[in-house]
């Protein structure tokens, strides 16, 4: 009796594809990553970074949403602002060479950095941190 070399070498393509698969969605990187690999990088300090989109700021937003699915999103006539676990993406216009500019700062940074625009929407940020405000409110049974 042969042995089933053609279902043999099945399961060994199928275990094959499984880890490419999985070695592929581990080095997909994030938000940041994919920016950096589609638009051309203006200024860098530290880990902030100022890119280029030669589109305008509603496709390159679209682009980085579709890409990677951000937790908050505030459209202003500024702009669009992309806020995720780590990092704030802002785009906006470039009025002077057409297109989009696209800023990524870590949270703190861009919550600081685009805090006019975002207070409202993002909550208060301060001590506790960006988004939830580490104070809590006075007023009876503040404290407790």
């Amino acid at each position: 009796m042969r042995p089933p070399w053609g279902k043999v070498a099945l399961a060994l393509g199928l275990a094959l594809a499984a880890v490419l698969g999985i070695v592929a969605l581990l080095n997909r990187g994030g938000p940041r990553e994919f920016a950096l690999d589609h638009y051309e990088k203006v200024s860098q300090d530290g880990s902030s970074y100022v890119l280029r989109s030669d589109k305008s700021v509603s496709p390159t937003a679209a682009e980085i949403r579709k890409a990677w699915k951000p937790a908050q999103e505030l459209n202003d006539p500024a702009g669009v602002f992309l806020r995720y676990s780590n990092l704030v993406v802002a785009v906006t216009p470039d009025p002077e060479r057409g297109g989009s500019t696209v800023y990524l700062d870590d949270e703190r940074r861009g919550y600081n950095h685009w805090f006019p625009f975002v207070v409202g929407y993002w909550g208060t940020g301060g001590v506790g941190g960006f988004g939830g405000g580490g104070v809590r409110g006075g007023g009876p049974g503040a404290g407790k």
